[in-house]
């Protein structure tokens, strides 16, 4: 690239000896630019020292945007859980955003994982998984669903440095040992590990439903952080950080993390935050108000969650929730009430939102500030403001009253393309003579997984490295491409229309924000970037 060079570099925690950190960088150099070099269109360098692997969201890489605003360029890692399921934090991300673009991806359908009405996915190097009956893998060379050995059928995995990472029926366990065994009474759920701790809720119901807490012989919930490490056999409990929840049988549908924050809202409505080794509650729970936060995802600086019954995004900068009403937008033919944003993920440097109970899928484009539908999931029935869900009147009668309601379980990134999953209200099997207004297989678009390919996205599995590793992230006039210390580990082809807008582009950019962007902000020992 002809454009000036910008470096800068700064620590954002801990302290590394810079002379190591630049001799390291400069012995990869000659072996990255011999994968990454000739038709560079854009090119940037980014060195980073992630630190100890304990569970952080390790941000933004950089972002940079062109002298007219017209292209934005920007790299990192996804900090993202969407319903009971996490992001792939090893999983690199590089974007390429024209501004004011439109794309015209088909959602192309791939086989059914299970034969009943609802999946939820997540990633881990690479692949996407599947969690309902049974977990299983997707083999994109075979293009089909194979068996995934796993703690529990409907749990997941996550990579912590170079071990797994698994959670399941109680239990976690790291490398193949236990590290915390399932409790003498009720059941440990929902584990979490961010920032040196591994945090779950305890809960045991006993007999009843949702009720004020009483004592623990009447049933609880508790909100759990347990400091851990990789190098400890288990996890000792007699350290745990406990909050005894004001309601039995509270629980969660997402977690987040913000700064020196860990966060989680509950199904009543309750908001706690761990800080500086305490629980702290900012909202309290309510049984007599719907309101739930169905997903987290950092975006700049702070954290979007996706909140039912608005159907909006809700924020949090690390002192006050706020509604951001602006979006996703209302449609015209659906009904305010009970909308539910279930699932956010950054794909292609834009923002995508999944919202019950239409199956709607938004796009959000933060350059221009605009919300875009980009389709709906479901083919029928037709959308009415006469209802509140889908299929209300034929399901009338029926135990659960808003069971096909329609939701986007999942927004899962791999490679170029986006994954997204679908399901009932519950992921049951279908009833002929219960439901016979899904015959016809009206009922299997419930349990369905799409693929989206994005253009300007490619997404990588980043090698876990005990200090610094260098980054390459290239854009050509027909591809991108992603290095890490002289190997390629991702490309992808540039589509047409993006191939089109970019070829023979001189693109002088604006100063690098380096360690920011749409990721938010770096969260590792130390970053080094230089663009040519």
């Amino acid at each position: 690239m002809k454009c000036p060079s910008h470096r800068v570099v700064f620590l954002t925690c801990g302290i590394v000896a810079f002379a190591t950190f630049a001799t390291s960088l400069h012995a990869q150099e000659g072996r990255a630019s011999a994968v990454a070099t000739g038709d560079a269109v854009a090119r940037f360098q980014v060195t980073i020292d992630r630190g100890a692997d304990i569970g952080q969201h390790f941000g933004s890489l950089f972002e940079a945007q062109t002298a007219d605003g017209s292209v934005t360029i920007g790299a990192g890692f996804q900090n993202g859980y969407n319903t009971r399921l996490r992001a792939d934090r090893h999983a690199v991300q590089f974007f390429v955003r024209v501004a004011g673009a439109t794309f015209d991806a088909k959602a192309q359908p791939l086989p059914r994982p299970n034969e009943i009405c609802g999946t939820y996915l997540f990633s881990r190097d690479d692949t996407v998984y599947s969690t309902y009956e049974g977990l299983k893998r997707w083999d994109n060379q075979s293009q089909r669903w194979e068996e995934a050995q796993g703690v529990g059928g409907t749990e997941e995995s996550m990579r912590v440095g170079t071990g797994l990472m698994e959670f399941g029926d109680g239990t976690v366990r790291y490398d193949g040992r236990t590290i915390l065994d399932r409790p003498a009474g009720g059941n440990y759920h929902l584990f979490y590990y961010v920032d040196g701790y591994l945090c779950f809720y305890h809960i045991d119901r006993r007999e009843g439903g949702y009720r004020p807490y009483a004592n623990d012989a009447d049933g609880f919930s508790k909100l759990i952080a347990c400091p851990w490490s990789s190098d400890q056999a288990k996890v000792d409990l007699s350290k745990a950080i406990v909050l005894t929840l004001p309601i039995v049988g509270e629980t969660t549908f997402a977690w987040g993390q913000l700064g020196n924050q860990i966060v989680t809202g509950s199904n009543v409505g309750g908001f706690y935050i761990l800080q500086d080794g305490k629980w702290r509650q900012l909202l309290k729970p309510n049984l007599a108000v719907s309101y739930q936060l169905y997903s987290s995802l950092a975006f700049e600086d702070r954290l979007l969650m996706g909140q039912y019954p608005t159907g909006r995004l809700f924020e949090y900068d690390g002192k006050t929730i706020t509604d951001r009403a602006g979006g996703p937008p209302l449609p015209d033919n659906v009904s305010a009430s009970a909308r539910e944003a279930q699932t956010t993920a950054i794909c292609g440097g834009e923002l995508f939102v999944g919202v019950w109970p239409w199956g709607e899928l938004w796009r959000y484009d933060p350059g221009q500030d605009k919300w875009r539908f980009q389709q709906r999931m479901f083919s029928h029935p037709e959308t009415s403001k006469e209802i509140v869900h889908p299929y209300d009147v034929e399901n009338k009668g029926n135990k659960v009253s808003n069971q096909w309601g329609q939701r986007v379980t999942s927004l899962v990134t791999s490679g170029d393309s986006l994954y997204v999953s679908t399901s009932a209200k519950d992921p049951c099997p279908w009833d002929a003579e219960q439901f016979p207004f899904l015959a016809n297989d009206k009922w299997k678009s419930y349990g369905a997984v799409y693929r989206i390919k994005i253009p300007g996205h490619l997404g990588a599995p980043a090698r876990w490295t005990d200090g610094p590793t260098r980054f390459e992230f290239v854009v050509t006039n027909d591809e991108m491409r992603i290095v890490q210390d002289g190997a390629l580990i991702g490309s992808t082809e540039l589509t047409p229309e993006l191939a089109a807008t970019l070829q023979g582009k001189r693109l002088e950019f604006r100063p690098v924000r380096w360690g920011e962007g749409i990721y938010g902000k770096f969260n590792g020992k130390r970053i080094e970037g230089l663009n040519f």
